[in-house]
């Protein structure tokens, strides 16, 4: 017998060897291709026999796979490959660890979650609905006398779970607070981030690590920390801190809410926003030209969910003047003033402090008033002298916003300019509204033009904005 029939035969003997273990029937390997003897005509030397031998055994498929390491979430399919410059006549096996899960077509695999995908020269390897205990070594091999064989390590990646050590912290201003959570599980480890939720479902992130630390804490390190484990799978984990601090009432104003307009013909609404822990006590008053605070007798104070509590003054008996409004709890109290008038306010500046690449400034501002705005009248001051003292026309209107514009050139390098405006409208002049700061670039940066003489630039824009103006 020659020495490649010898050896197909060894194969045959040895691969059902290794599934006498299997609880399905034992595998039927395709039989590979019998070497073709030659014609009876043709008689062969020891010489050419010897090479024929050789030939054979010389045709061994080689992989065209590479080793791998595969990360897969858990619950998704793993995928692996196997495949050869030429499979003819060889059959492939998969092995997981030392144990053998298929031969050619033939799988057996556990909750039947696995199958081969054969195609030309090799097969995959599909196992579906991922678990934790299909992590290992996976070894693809081929049937051959010294087989070959490449690996695939696959890792399961799980959803982390976080947990917080306390869910809910009170603390008094001032204090330190040290938040801290914890990995339950999760693989590889996740990272651990902090946020504070915001307005919405938006949160800010905050620091990385297991612990948080708030010193001296005020009334707005109140609200909900979010501890979120990472580690790459679709879903992170998060955990919800509570952060409560008892403290005395503060009453938040924009710019523009300490100012009211009535024209004696509507309704007028007062409204503070108050934030305080626990809930304070929130009272108005009118305060009249003396100083003196007036209450107001069965008044309905509105509360709403931002904590923002209203009292509206019925026209045409709605005063104008100072009103105040009080908040007070355990902790402390606090107050805050509006103004309810007829006049031209608030005066908002619009314009860039720093007018960039130019000696040429464009101040804008916005007023408003319930009647029609005749004027504005501006102010500007360098070193604490007048510059100039002009009516200045309202350039355009929007509901009760009247919008002015004004422009001024030939700004001085590393110098600081004060602007203030007034407006009138049939009831008279309103309050002064500034001072607001502005000058030219290099006010702020000492690299900056050498003269402050006006450049071609700055001349076009001028001309451009008083031909819209006029």
């Amino acid at each position: 017998m020659s020495i490649g029939r010898l050896l197909c035969v060894l194969l045959f003997i040895l691969v059902p060897c290794e599934l006498q273990n299997w609880e399905t029937t034992a595998v039927v390997l395709e039989k590979p291709p019998a070497v073709v003897a030659p014609p009876p005509h043709t008689i062969l030397t020891e010489e050419e026999s010897t090479e024929k031998e050789e030939e054979i055994l010389e045709r061994v498929p080689v992989f065209t796979t590479s080793v791998s390491t595969k990360l897969v979430n858990q619950g998704e399919q793993i995928r692996l490959p196997c495949f050869v410059d030429k499979l003819e006549g060889f059959v492939l096996l998969w092995k997981r660890g030392e144990t053998i899960i298929s031969v050619g077509k033939r799988i057996s695999f556990p909750d039947n979650r696995a199958q081969i995908l054969s195609e030309k020269n090799g097969n995959w390897l599909l196992i579906e609905s991922s678990k934790i205990e299909d992590e290992g070594t996976y070894t693809c091999q081929f049937s051959a006398v010294q087989p070959r064989e490449i690996e695939h390590r696959v890792l399961v990646r799980t959803l982390p779970e976080v947990h917080a050590v306390q869910d809910h912290v009170a603390v008094r201003e001032g204090d330190l607070v040290n938040l801290s959570c914890y990995i339950k599980s999760g693989y590889p480890q996740p990272e651990i981030k902090w946020f504070k939720s915001t307005k919405g479902n938006s949160a800010t992130y905050l620091v990385n690590g297991p612990q948080l630390m708030l010193k001296n804490v005020t009334h707005s390190t109140a609200g909900m920390y979010r501890c979120r484990a990472d580690n790459g799978f679709p879903q992170y984990s998060e955990d919800i801190v509570t952060v409560v601090v008892l403290h005395k009432p503060y009453i938040i104003q924009n710019d523009g809410s300490s100012y009211v307009h009535a024209d004696g013909k509507t309704n007028a609404t007062l409204s503070c926003k108050v934030s305080a822990f626990p809930k304070a006590k929130v009272s108005w008053f009118y305060i009249d030209h003396m100083g003196k605070a007036h209450g107001f007798e069965n008044a309905t104070i509105n509360e709403s969910e931002d904590s923002v509590y209203s009292i509206m003054l019925l026209a045409p008996n709605a005063r104008l003047g100072e009103y105040e409004c009080r908040a007070v709890n355990e902790y402390g109290a606090q107050k805050a003033r509006m103004k309810v008038s007829n006049l031209v306010g608030p005066i908002l500046f619009e314009s860039h402090k720093i007018e960039n690449g130019s000696n040429v400034y464009n101040l804008t501002w916005s007023g408003e008033s319930m009647t029609t705005v005749t004027k504005f009248n501006l102010n500007i001051y360098k070193d604490n002298n007048e510059l100039i003292n002009t009516p200045v026309k309202p350039s355009s209107q929007s509901g009760n916003i009247w919008n002015g514009w004004y422009i001024m050139s030939e700004l001085e390098e590393n110098s600081i300019y004060t602007a203030s405006v007034a407006g009138f409208n049939p009831h008279g002049e309103g309050p002064r509204f500034g001072p607001w700061q502005f000058g030219p670039e290099n006010t702020e940066s000492s690299v900056g033009r050498s003269s402050g003489k006006p450049t071609l630039i700055s001349i076009i824009l001028l001309i451009y904005l008083m031909l819209i103006r006029y």
